[in-house]
């Protein structure tokens, strides 16, 4: 009977210890590039079923590189992440390290909590244009035949002309201020490009409640469940106030039932042998 209780209750003591290990929001990193860690988390080829960080945050490592992938899809290299001011800095894969980067997209903030830095600026690429007004410089690289292709500061087109009548495409691509001038956009902007740019993150919507409980926010992929890790080293649903339930109470006390329902057990059988026994000395 000693031995048993002791066993349980060691088997209470690895579980509470394992779990509080497990509600720790740990760092991570791919070999190359800033450390990972909340709101931001590391996807090991798939989302693990639990994990601390923003749903919407999760990186990749390619070729050793931290990449961000939002919908639908795109790539974006992680260059830095400031957690101090909240700000990540992205350099498009499509683009990166090319001397003449033909952009083929804007980033699409769309729903995630982010928001244009006030470093950046954006550029606005006509390309294969038919017609132009005189006196503008096209990119050459970017222009073939008897179509052509332009940059500006957006805003800053040629007034009077319909450029997006005139050309094929349109695509507006941010890149950060001090990176181009004015004067130079037609030789900065290659290199304006593959410099990136850097966005600011909120707190995400679904985890407002956590964090203004002190907690960090997570998910269980399973359950489809907003999780909050306390600092008291629980986990809980929505946030770390006392009505959230907390997750590690219900193991802990499945763990007790088990060990309660072991003793009446072993107590049963004891009890049956003490009865066999006593017939067999009657007889």
């Amino acid at each position: 009977m000693l031995k048993l209780l002791s066993s349980l209750f060691a088997l209470s003591l690895f579980f509470i210890n394992s779990r509080a290990t497990d509600s720790t929001c740990h760092t991570d990193r791919c070999t190359n590039g800033p450390e990972i860690r909340y709101p931001f988390w590391l996807s090991h080829g798939s989302p693990p079923e639990e994990y601390c960080g923003y749903r919407e945050f999760g990186l990749i490592c390619d070729n050793g590189n931290p990449v961000f992938s939002p919908p639908p899809g795109l790539w974006y290299y992680v260059k830095d992440i400031d957690y101090v001011n909240h700000s990540i800095h992205l350099v498009d894969v499509d683009t990166v390290n090319q001397t003449c980067p033909r952009a083929l997209h804007k980033f699409p903030i769309g729903s995630l909590p982010l928001s244009h830095s006030p470093l950046n600026l954006n550029l606005s690429f006509y390309y294969n244009c038919s017609s132009h007004p005189s006196g503008v410089s096209s990119i050459r690289c970017l222009s073939s035949g008897l179509y052509e292709s332009f940059v500006f500061f957006m805003g800053n087109e040629t007034k009077g002309f319909q450029w997006d009548q005139n050309c094929k495409e349109n695509v507006i691509v941010t890149v950060l201020k001090d990176q181009v001038t004015s004067n130079g956009l037609m030789n900065q902007f290659a290199g304006a490009i593959n410099e990136g740019f850097v966005l600011d993150w909120q707190t995400a919507n679904d985890c407002k409640e956590c964090e203004a409980s002190a907690g960090l926010c997570g998910y269980n992929v399973t359950t489809k469940e907003i999780l909050c890790y306390c600092k008291d080293g629980s986990i809980k649903s929505n946030d770390c106030k006392g009505g959230g339930g907390s997750l590690e109470k219900l193991h802990i006390g499945l763990i007790a039932t088990g060990g309660i329902g072991a003793l009446l057990t072993f107590k049963s059988s004891a009890s049956g042998q003490d009865s066999s026994s006593s017939c067999i000395l009657k007889n």
